[in-house]
């Protein structure tokens, strides 16, 4: 019996290793297709694949080894990527029952919660995570990521900057970084601070605008300023790195140090033109504040004074440029002083300038000359011209973006691929959206009105098996847009002119989308067209049958303080004058008597000639409500179903209001909150709807 016993144990045990090995071989081959899966440069329909491969393999694992934990958190991980949420949680839970104190298991039931918007609990399982295995995860990215998603941007501030510190070239850690830093101001001067801020400013495929307002209060306070000017000597403020980091890379969103600009930006023209040359020491305090002028649009006014002598400095320039001897050298002085006030595609020679070979320019004039070139250039672009102008406002507002194109921006914010579907069955879990959004076709999506690309191209980057078609009035906003796609590679895109008011019929057919668009976006452009009903069906003809379309309009409670300003400065004719709207500009900065005047200033838009404009000066503006969102949905046969993102703050103070009875799809709900929250949609609402009966 005993010698009986003991082989039926050694024939198990034989059993046990092979089923071992097969389930080890499985969990390699899930791995690997997941790893591949996760790769950027896939289309939708390979990921699709290699995540279905990958979830059958370590199903497969799974039933011959259900013990296994590992295997049963990757089968999470797996279905989680898939959308999967009750399988994923399911998993996962399991092995936390299997192993209680697994950092990586409790890292991917923080990202279950994350996925299901139950930040509290995500906040719990990552801390969780950090004390169990506070390396093996990217727990505390995550941690700071759904304090940031809570409304605790301080503290997501503070544990990104620590991880900045080890993790720099994490394209996930600086772009959450910059987005915390937006808003944030240092209560006083932190020397420790400011070394971490220039090092932000050095960072590549950022957008140094979010420092704006973190930089600026640490100038304020390092200045010591008072009603008199400010306490740091010229020459401390002429050679402060962060001062003339500052001026190149991001937006001055302050008035005291805007007036400092002015003031050393006339004392350098002056002394220079006295001596008949910048001085070697001030070279990099003008070319920084040359940078400023390029990045602000030229926003600041000018005294007579200066108008006089930058006219002087054309001609100047101009004259020499026609000599045949003449060299980047010869001029660089005159063009640098004059490059704190204009571009240089005003100068009559600017084709002569341009000519000129990269290496013949001094090197501080390198990037200078590349802004600039890139600015002629967009008014050189053509495109294809879908339909044209309508009406006399539509040309008003053609002719303001093609002067200003809006918004001026750099570089795009790293987001993690995703398929769309995904993105809307996230932010609006109980809709049931049409399946040809899940499916293995290309998404046709088309932007409507993207003015300079950064959304589309956003669209474009990030959301996977999506083909892209983008409109607008303006060709130099397009020519924007385009040069943009060119330098992120981005070419699942096409872009075309055209007037919402006069689409032709046969728009979708002639742009590739033969059975109409399956997503059509269009964002704070509405508003600014006088017969926005009609531009709105015009639209709608475009959209596929069950299509969606998401729309951004300004919120007439939010915008009450814009208005105000706006009708104190009503403008009495068409032409928009640049010096008018650089001394209104500055008087509301300056004010002490307009009331509200924070949502202005508080804007990027405030410090830039393009956003200005918009902001204040824009042809044709209207204003909406929630019930007016609902009127507008039931004459266009729209399904309204849902704002999209609201901050947690927002959801939970809807619900405290409405109790049992809140729906976040009830316009007449919205109304009674905003009634009692005014600046909640500051931002414009932003809302998909589904075309009624489709």
């Amino acid at each position: 019996m005993a010698t009986q016993t003991a082989r039926q144990t050694v024939t198990k045990t034989s059993v046990s290793r092979k089923k071992l090995q097969e389930v080890r071989q499985l969990k390699k081959q899930a791995l690997a297709y997941y790893e591949t899966a996760n790769q950027e440069h896939l289309d939708g329909l390979t990921v699709e694949l290699r995540l279905q491969q990958a979830k059958a393999s370590a199903a497969l694992a799974v039933q011959h080894n259900p013990k296994d934990a590992d295997t049963l958190n990757l089968y999470s991980r797996i279905c989680l990527e898939l959308g999967q949420i009750p399988q994923a949680k399911e998993a996962t839970q399991q092995a936390l029952a299997i192993h209680p104190r697994n950092g990586g298991y409790w890292y991917s039931l923080g990202h279950i919660a994350l996925t299901e918007q139950r930040l509290d609990d995500a906040e719990a399982a990552f801390r969780k995570a950090i004390r169990y295995a506070a390396k093996e995860t990217r727990a505390e990215s995550f941690l700071a990521y759904t304090l940031q998603a809570k409304g605790d941007v301080v503290g997501a501030f503070q544990i990104y900057r620590e991880l900045a510190k080890t993790q720099s070239g994490d394209a996930h850690v600086r772009s959450k970084l910059f987005e915390c830093a937006v808003g944030l101001t240092a209560d006083y001067y932190d020397v420790e601070l400011e070394h971490d801020v220039l090092s932000y400013l050095d960072w590549d495929n950022t957008n140094p605008h979010q420092l704006s307002s973190l930089s600026c209060s640490l100038l304020e306070h390092k200045f010591e300023f008072n009603h008199q000017g400010c306490a740091a000597s010229s020459d401390e403020i002429a050679h402060d790195a962060l001062f003339l980091k500052a001026l190149e890379k991001t937006l001055i969103k302050s008035g005291k140090l805007e007036q400092l600009i002015m003031a050393l930006r006339y004392e350098l023209l002056l002394t220079a033109t006295h001596q008949g040359q910048v001085a070697n020491e001030l070279i990099p305090l003008a070319t920084a504040i040359a940078h400023y002028g390029y990045n602000s649009e030229f926003i600041l006014p000018l005294t007579d004074a200066e108008k006089n002598m930058t006219k002087a400095l054309e001609q100047l320039i101009d004259s020499a440029l026609q000599a045949q001897s003449c060299t980047p050298n010869d001029i660089s002085g005159a063009l640098l002083l004059l490059s704190m006030y204009r571009p240089w595609h005003g100068l009559k020679q600017a084709n002569t300038l341009f000519a000129f070979e990269a290496d013949a320019w001094p090197d501080y004039f390198f990037s200078l000359r590349e802004c600039h070139k890139m600015l002629a250039t967009l008014r050189t672009m053509a495109f294809n011209v879908l339909s044209d102008t309508a009406s006399d406002v539509s040309k008003r507002v053609q002719h303001q973006y093609e002067e200003y194109p809006y918004p001026r921006w750099e570089n795009l914010d790293y987001k993690r691929p995703t398929h769309y579907s995904q993105a809307l069955q996230q932010e609006y879990p109980e809709v049931r959206f049409p399946k040809f959004l899940s499916n293995q076709d290309a998404i046709q999506v088309l932007i409507a009105g993207c003015g300079t690309g950064r959304h589309a191209l956003h669209v474009a980057k990030y959301f996977r098996n999506v083909q892209v078609s983008a409109l607008d009035l303006s060709a130099t906003s397009l020519a924007y847009a385009q040069m943009k796609a060119n330098r992120f590679g981005i070419d699942n895109i096409q872009f075309y002119q055209a007037d919402l008011l006069n689409l032709p019929i046969n728009t979708h057919q002639q742009l590739g989308a033969p059975q109409g668009f399956h997503i059509i976006e269009c964002s704070g452009v509405l508003h600014h067209i006088k017969q926005y009903p009609q531009a709105l069906d015009n639209l709608l003809s475009q959209l596929a049958p069950k299509g969606l379309i998401k729309i951004a309009l300004y919120s007439d409670r939010a915008r009450k303080p814009v208005k105000s300003i706006r009708n104190l400065f009503k403008r009495d004719n068409h032409s928009l004058d640049k010096n008018r709207i650089k001394m209104i500009r500055q008087a509301i900065l300056t004010s002490s008597d307009l009331a509200d005047k924070e949502q202005l200033t508080q804007s990027d838009d405030f410090y830039s000639m393009s956003g200005t404009v918009d902001l204040l000066f824009h042809e044709y503006e209207t204003q909406f409500t929630p019930l007016k969102l609902r009127k507008l949905c039931q004459q266009h046969g729209l399904t309204f179903l849902g704002f999209s993102s609201l901050s947690q703050d927002v959801k939970k103070a809807f619900l405290a209001l409405h109790g049992a009875d809140a729906d976040f799809s009830n316009l007449e709900q919205w109304e009674a909150f905003e009634i009692e929250h005014p600046t909640t949609f500051s931002r414009m609402y932003q809302f998909y709807c589904q075309k009624l009966g489709s």
